[in-house]
């Protein structure tokens, strides 16, 4: 009797232990403890295809939200969580944000009367460019007299794309002002049209990108010539556009310094709410 004494003890132990076991062994089973599969990169696919993808890897794809722009086709994977290059464990859900096929619908705001900087903050909160400055002889520089859309007008709270562009109609006071040409050498693109907007003038022709041959390309270029020049002391109607010569070979071209600066471009009326 005393020899089978450690054993009854034991062997609720050993039973206690076994079934731990076991549940640690079934656990990991159950969980894929050691089945990890490695997220791919589906940035630039089409739904179909990340798809596709994702079910050989005994993964689910799960779209959770949509955007729109112009860089990747529509209906492709602009963004993925988790990341490509993460390990996950197999039917795990990657959850992707698509390119939509139409740009979302929103109200054309209401413009007229605003200064124009005010309208341009307005246009940029939800989503719309500026095409074209106008100017038509009123007595209130620079007020918003009418607001255009593909060369018509638009009214307020009319349905009209995000991202589209409209024409500013402005006023250039009663006797029509006139104002200096800025310093756009240095400039890329997307600056020149920061300073067009702000001293009330337009881009006309891109006369030449030289290196230019991707998007990025011409993105990166920066403005070496333009026509009329730069001179403080020349004035030009409001409204007048200035062509521009481009280069990818930015050596020596920067930006005159303060070119950013709204206050260079004030033109007499410097009032955000008109009279």
């Amino acid at each position: 009797m005393a020899r089978r004494r450690p054993l009854i003890i034991l062997l609720p132990i050993l039973v206690a232990i076994g079934l731990l076991l076991a549940g640690w062994s079934w656990l990991r089973i159950y969980t894929r403890h050691d089945s990890l599969v490695r997220v791919p990169d589906l940035q630039g696919l089409s739904l179909e295809e990340a798809s596709a993808m994702l079910e050989k890897r005994d993964l689910q794809a799960l779209v959770v939200d949509s955007v729109y722009t112009d860089e990747v086709p529509k209906g492709s994977v602009v963004d993925q969580d988790p990341d490509s290059g993460v390990d996950v464990k197999a039917e795990r859900k990657i959850y992707l944000v698509v390119n939509a096929m139409q740009p979302k619908m929103i109200d054309m705001p209401a413009l007229v009367d605003m200064s124009k900087r005010q309208a341009m903050s307005v246009l940029e909160i939800v989503g719309l460019k500026v095409k074209e400055l106008q100017y038509r002889p009123d007595p209130c520089m620079d007020c918003v007299i009418e607001q255009l859309y593909k060369g018509r007008p638009i009214a307020a709270d009319e349905k009209i794309r995000r991202g589209e562009s409209v024409t500013l109609v402005l006023g250039a006071g009663e006797k029509g002002e006139r104002v200096p040409v800025p310093e756009l050498r240095g400039l890329t693109q997307v600056e020149v049209g920061l300073v067009l907007n702000m001293a009330s003038l337009n881009s006309g022709v891109v006369v030449t990108c030289d290196g230019c041959n991707t998007k990025a390309d011409s993105a990166f270029a920066r403005v070496y010539r333009q026509s009329p020049a730069a001179n403080p002391n020349a004035r030009i109607a409001m409204g007048s556009v200035i062509d521009l010569w481009f280069t990818t070979d930015t050596t020596d071209l920067r930006p005159a310094s303060g070119w950013n600066d709204p206050s260079r471009y004030a033109t007499n009326d410097t009032l955000d709410v008109p009279e």
